[in-house]
């Protein structure tokens, strides 16, 4: 079988569909991939790990805002629609897969009009507007909740879950314990900013790290170029940094040892991406979440809503609300575990399984 995976721009359109990938691999050992992305996204070194064949491709994005690049929006698309044309008939792939973002449009389209199948993801509880022109032209869309199964075309789309990569699951605790030189007797937090918006957590950080390492560890990912370790001296006393130097772990960001430091922490503070959301309740962590405001809120509040996480509104963010929060959790056992069941609820294991027999039963195959 041939498949072409269509996404990127950030990480949220991506990881599922390399779940996906995994799965037809294992299903189709002589499975050729090509994927469609964007050429500055960081989707092309993410897909070299997983060796995934990658050519970037012309598109245009239109801001929902008055912006003199929306006037060149529908040229850019055009000219990804013709590029994605000469692709698709060279690979003849049997199928076209997206999970959104808005370089995958042209290609939808170019694979609509030489009619091959199409299969587009939704996760977000929000729409997006790429997914919106998308699934006029899909032949199947996949949702991650059932409350989204209203909101299409009902005779084409079903209910998925959302998948989630193996690599998820290999965490080892003992291997965090190792690799960050941490205390194996002390509970942990995991807390992760994210690249947009992550100097707002990132100075409530420096705040509260005094009083966050008093009892317990932090593991704390800043973001590209947002470090904050040498601006502690400018906080606190000696007594404290030394305790803080023993306690607390900052990275830009982490590769596969993210998945490590997953099984290690008690608590997972983030913004609300509904693939962040996906790896938190596959792996049952209890979560406090950030969301950024728009399309993440509505997530955070549809988890909340089965008090499967807790949440801080952006406009609530300050250092008295983030230190409240993050103790009452931690000093609540019972409370953790009741998010960490009802989180592990919301999204179901084998979605990448259900994915893949959905695309064989389409096919035919």
């Amino acid at each position: 079988m041939k498949v072409l995976f269509a996404g990127g721009g950030t990480m949220g359109s991506v990881s599922p569909l390399v779940a996906v990938h995994e799965e037809l691999k294992i299903k189709d050992s002589a499975l050729e991939s090509l994927w469609l992305g964007t050429k500055k996204g960081p989707e092309k070194d993410f897909l070299a790990f997983y060796q995934m064949p990658f050519k970037p491709i012309i598109g245009g994005k239109l801001r929902q805002y008055f912006s003199l690049a929306n006037f060149f929006t529908p040229f850019w698309v055009f000219l990804g629609f013709i590029q994605s044309l000469f692709i698709l008939r060279k690979f003849k792939p049997d199928a076209v897969l997206t999970a959104g973002s808005f370089i995958a449009v042209p290609v939808i389209y170019a694979a609509w009009f030489l009619r091959i199948p199409r299969f587009v993801h939704q996760q977000d509880i929000e729409i997006g507007l790429a997914n919106k022109l998308m699934a006029k032209k899909a032949t199947a869309i996949t949702v991650v909740l059932r409350d989204s199964l209203g909101k299409f075309d009902f005779r084409k789309t079903f209910h998925i879950s959302n998948p989630v990569r193996k690599a998820v699951f290999s965490g080892d605790r003992e291997k965090a314990i190792d690799f960050f030189k941490l205390n194996p007797r002390l509970r942990t937090i995991l807390i992760m900013g994210g690249g947009t918006g992550a100097q707002t957590i990132n100075q409530i950080i420096l705040e509260t790290a005094g009083k966050l390492t008093e009892n317990y560890q932090v593991i704390h990912l800043a973001g590209i170029g947002k470090m904050i370790d040498q601006q502690f001296n400018n906080y606190y006393d000696r007594a404290t940094l030394k305790r803080i130097e023993e306690r607390y772990r900052g990275y830009e960001f982490l590769n596969q040892e993210i998945f490590n430091a997953y099984a290690l922490a008690d608590l997972v503070v983030c913004r609300a991406g509904f693939s962040t959301l996906t790896e938190l309740a596959v792996l049952a962590k209890a979560a406090l979440l950030i969301p950024i405001p728009g399309h993440q809120e509505l997530n955070a509040q549809y988890f909340n809503k089965y008090n499967s996480v807790k949440v801080i509104k952006q406009d609530q963010l300050n250092s008295e609300n983030f230190l409240k929060a993050i103790l009452y959790l931690m000093d609540n056992t019972a409370e953790l575990q009741n998010i960490s069941r009802n989180i592990s609820q919301m999204i179901d294991k084998d979605a990448a399984k259900r994915y893949v027999g959905l695309i064989y039963e389409i096919l035919g195959k």
